[in-house]
């Protein structure tokens, strides 16, 4: 990707940190057509072994809350009981308490 080393960069550190176990966030935000697809594209394949989530925003559902959260979550939600109570409460708690029982 031409022009874009700082962001990845910036995106190599997190993955790196996430690798050690360590979390973080990066927002990325700007007119359509800049590059954020191309961006995540790259990144989700710097992501070696690691589970890659996406979802994409559609306006028309932004005012359902956390549906962004649901369907991002919705592949992995029997993941979430094994989740430390601590990181578990939030994520039952944006999700309407759904749970999965085996």
């Amino acid at each position: 990707m031409r022009g874009r080393s700082t962001e990845q960069e910036r995106i190599g550190r997190l993955l790196a940190d996430g690798r050690r176990g360590n979390s973080g966030a990066l927002l990325l935000h700007g007119e359509a057509g800049i590059g954020k697809s191309a961006l995540l594209d790259w990144a989700a394949g710097q992501a070696g072994d690691a589970r890659v989530l996406r979802v994409e925003g559609i306006e028309s559902e932004m005012e359902l809350a956390y549906g962004g959260l649901h369907q991002l979550f919705l592949p992995v939600l029997d993941l979430v009981d094994g989740l430390p109570p601590a990181q578990a409460a939030p994520q039952r708690a944006g999700l309407g308490g759904c749970r999965i029982n085996n």
